[in-house]
């Protein structure tokens, strides 16, 4: 009896002794994916979780997003019937609103809250624009037509200084968004005013003061990581506009490098403090302007946010917010888009 109770404290100083478990360095990608298929409600939809009765546009288009980056499209993939779903199901919320207004989902979502009323239609842009190759027939050009109405409703959005949104707690996150989508309408064909473009481009890089060498946070709730995220993928992509002036582009790089460094701080990493959905989005952003840059900063950059991702992936590796944008649907699909990002993947604008 003396022997096993002695072996069992001498087992418990050992453990307690044991060295902890190194932190995972590279996120589970298979289980989130599997998660967030399930999760798609038959009609296309996404909510918060799994077969949400109360879907909304922004996070059906940023889940569709991820499977796109992942493989999955309209034509191809072990999920490209979901991807399909996900387009007929933002093709009808498009259809169904008036041309004139911008927002094309009803109001009071929590993505609306927190980056703005029009927050659906930005984000069904980018998706529409980037899952558009891969479809086929009629569907392909029901997107299309809907992709069409997306970009002229994000350009009467855009005010005198460039921004596309100013309600939310974040808009400064929203107007990145909508940038984004006109982008990436764009290299899909659609027809972009060219100098709205170039102006938001310009309205997200001017938060960086080349003065004081510090970005602006009076639309980004005040923090800084969701102002440096937009400003250097704007950034990026003057950097990568044949037709930009010398002196932008010129701002862009100091904005860039400037970003670049704030980046490295774990402090302005860290965001509102905790993980929301709006610092998971603002992963997305910045992992994108350095896949554009490439290089050795992508390499550092790419190695420590995977790190980041995996030590706050769930035990069935979803990701969720922590505060302001909670959504599980939501957050795991932009921490995907994030995983799929690689150089390669940033196409040159046409």
């Amino acid at each position: 009896m003396h022997r096993l109770i002695l072996a069992s404290a001498l087992s418990a100083l050992l453990a307690a002794h044991a060295p902890a478990a190194p932190p995972q360095a590279e996120p589970d990608l298979r289980r989130p994916l599997d998660w967030l298929v399930a999760a798609q409600n038959d009609d296309g939809s996404w909510g918060d979780g799994v077969k949400d009765p109360h879907p909304d546009v922004a996070t059906t288009a940023l889940a569709g997003l991820a499977l796109v980056r992942l493989g999955h499209t309209g034509s191809r993939g072990e999920y490209q019937e979901q991807a399909r779903r996900a387009v007929t199901y933002i093709a009808a919320a498009v259809e169904r609103t008036p041309q004139e207004e911008i927002a094309i989902n009803p109001p009071g979502t929590l993505p609306q809250r927190k980056l703005g009323r029009n927050i659906d239609t930005f984000v069904a842009a980018q998706f529409l624009a980037e899952v558009l190759p891969g479809l086929r027939g009629p569907l392909q050009a029901r997107a299309e037509r809907a992709l069409g109405s997306v970009v002229r409703r994000i350009e009467r959005a855009q005010a005198q200084d460039g921004s596309y949104s100013r309600d939310g707690w974040a808009p400064l996150l929203a107007s990145a968004f909508a940038n984004n989508g006109l982008y990436a309408a764009q290299r899909a064909g659609a027809r972009v005013d060219k100098d709205v473009l170039a102006k938001g481009q310009s309205g997200l890089v001017n938060k960086y003061d080349d003065k004081t060498k510090t970005f602006g946070v009076s639309d980004s709730a005040g923090v800084q990581l969701y102002s440096v995220a937009a400003s250097v993928m704007a950034a990026a992509q003057i950097a990568q506009s044949p037709s930009a002036a010398p002196e932008a582009k010129k701002h862009a790089e100091e904005a860039r490098k400037a970003g670049g460094a704030a980046l490295s701080n774990e402090n302005v990493l860290r965001g509102f403090g905790s993980y929301g959905g709006e610092e998971h989005v603002s992963y997305m952003l910045s992992t994108e302007a350095f896949a554009k840059s490439g290089g050795d900063d992508w390499a550092k950059w790419s190695k420590s946010i995977r790190t980041r991702l995996a030590s706050i992936q769930r035990g069935d590796g979803t990701w969720r917010g922590d505060h302001c944008i909670t959504s599980t649907a939501f957050c795991t699909a932009a921490s995907l888009i994030t995983l799929a990002i690689r150089p390669a993947t940033m196409p040159n604008p046409n």
